[in-house]
């Protein structure tokens, strides 16, 4: 079926860069991009008004957790204990997933997976979680998330997470680690197996990716054979890196070296690699402080980082800087990892932190902040075909209602975008062709009886929860 969108502001793709069409027109033929330009004559078999509407390309959202992100909320703001990144992520963190049970992660799935659609993100990476769970590592729960989102629509990269051991907040404040008895093998056996099993379902929509859980937790030889694994299948990789200093001092002491040559001594980096956060990848967290030699080796190996700002921002740290990485020819994607799942909000907090950071008004700009949340985040996951609008792209298309007092007048759609919208703007979200989301309503769901679902789950879990 033939598609018109017609009269609207459209953000296109070309020449290597996204630009704005006026009163422009775009053409999809079933899941497909056909054409985008000033006018179309040929015959359709359906239009959609585009006046009023800003037409951008889906947001490709390169990092989240939509199993326990709904119990953190309300846990880990504001928390006080002994320092405030060490204890919510070594402490807060295990204590709630801990807490969460199966049907739990499902409705917790549900909905946010609907918190995604509502503000435009059309293809989302999962990654899930291992035996931190109540019911700990088991592989049909994944399967059963992979089947909600394919059900709801999304285009969504899945991610089962397999580690050596796991950490844990001493008495002291300090970092623990607790190895388990076969390393994890047995979980990332069940991890690959998942991965090649249910690669490509749903029409391709559904994909999986093999995803090591954090670096200081997983041992040479399992990063090792999960490069084998990944070149021998095609699966892309991502791993958690740069969280926090304690991680990164604790490579220091336990293995002699930085980060990065963690990372490249097993043989890890590559065009389909992506670091999860990428903030601490040196003592302080200054890129400045990164070698050349490790810039470069970066840069040379295609690697990308997934920029998860507000995370960090809530907790008082910031990346310095997302300019940096950039301007070192590193590839930078954007997520949003836990609450809110706002990718809108997401790219605002990314563009001021690094203005912050760099205390320079020309950087993290509109452009280069809007690319990370689409087309860079295409790049990462090795996907030309996605998070731009041109010919022979997926038709995963984002309307956004641009009538309102906070967006007229409107000089620049993409300073407007990263600067002034909200996810609240958005009005329709086309996924591989199909219109998932209409007048803000989600078409594949009943979302108030999953919002009921999960405040439900809510009590369960949070009576469960010891700290």
């Amino acid at each position: 079926m033939k598609t018109l969108i017609e009269d609207a502001t459209i953000v296109a793709f070309k020449d290597g860069r996204h630009t704005t069409m006026n009163n422009a027109v775009l053409m999809f033929e079933d899941d497909a991009i056909r054409y985008v330009g000033d006018a179309y004559a040929g015959d359709v078999d359906h239009k959609i008004d585009g006046r009023g509407k800003l037409v951008l390309p889906g947001f490709v959202n390169t990092h989240v957790h939509v199993t326990d992100t709904a119990f953190t909320r309300g846990w880990m703001e504001d928390w006080t204990g002994h320092g405030t990144n060490v204890t919510g992520l070594y402490q807060v963190l295990p204590a709630v997933r801990g807490a969460i049970g199966a049907q739990d992660e499902f409705a917790g799935a549900e909905c946010g997976f609907a918190e995604l659609l509502l503000s435009g993100c059309t293809t989302v990476v999962e990654l899930g979680f291992d035996f931190e769970m109540l019911e700990g590592g088991d592989i049909a729960h994944t399967r059963k998330i992979a089947d909600i989102a394919g059900a709801m629509g999304l285009r969504c990269y899945v991610g089962p997470r397999y580690r050596s051991g796991r950490w844990s907040l001493g008495n002291n404040g300090k970092v623990q680690y607790h190895w388990y008895p076969d390393r994890g093998r047995s979980r990332m056996d069940d991890c690959i197996k998942f991965c090649r099993e249910y690669d490509g379902r749903f029409n391709g929509r559904l994909k999986t990716m093999l995803a090591p859980g954090q670096v200081d937790t997983c041992e040479p030889d399992m990063l090792r054979e999960t490069r084998t694994r990944a070149n021998e299948s095609g699966l892309s990789i991502q791993l958690h890196a740069g969280q926090s200093p304690t991680e990164y001092r604790s490579i220091k002491e336990r293995h002699g070296c930085t980060t990065i040559e963690y990372l490249n001594d097993a043989g890890l980096l590559g065009r389909d690699f992506i670091i999860g956060h990428g903030m601490f990848l040196s003592d302080d967290g200054d890129v400045d402080r990164c070698s050349a030699k490790e810039l470069s080796i970066l840069q040379e190996s295609g690697t990308s980082i997934a920029h998860l700002p507000w995370v960090k921002a809530r907790q008082g740290s910031f990346m310095n800087s997302f300019a940096k990485y950039r301007a070192a020819g590193i590839n930078m994607c954007l997520g949003t990892d836990t609450y809110p799942f706002d990718m809108v909000a997401e790219m605002r907090c990314a563009a001021t932190l690094c203005k912050i950071a760099e205390k320079r008004t020309a950087v993290g700009s509109a452009e280069d902040i809007f690319a990370a949340a689409t087309s860079a985040g295409a790049l990462a996951l090795g996907r030309p075909d996605l998070g731009r609008l041109a010919e022979g792209c997926k038709a995963d298309i984002v309307l956004m209602d641009i009538t309102r007092p906070h967006a007229v007048p409107m000089r620049d759609p993409l300073k407007f975008v990263v600067f002034s919208a909200s996810a609240s703007d958005v009005d329709t979200v086309i996924v591989d062709g199909q219109t998932i989301v209409e007048n803000r309503t989600i078409k594949t769901m009943d979302l108030p009886a999953a919002l009921s679902r999960l405040n439900e789950a809510s009590r369960r879990v949070w009576a469960r929860v010891h700290l």
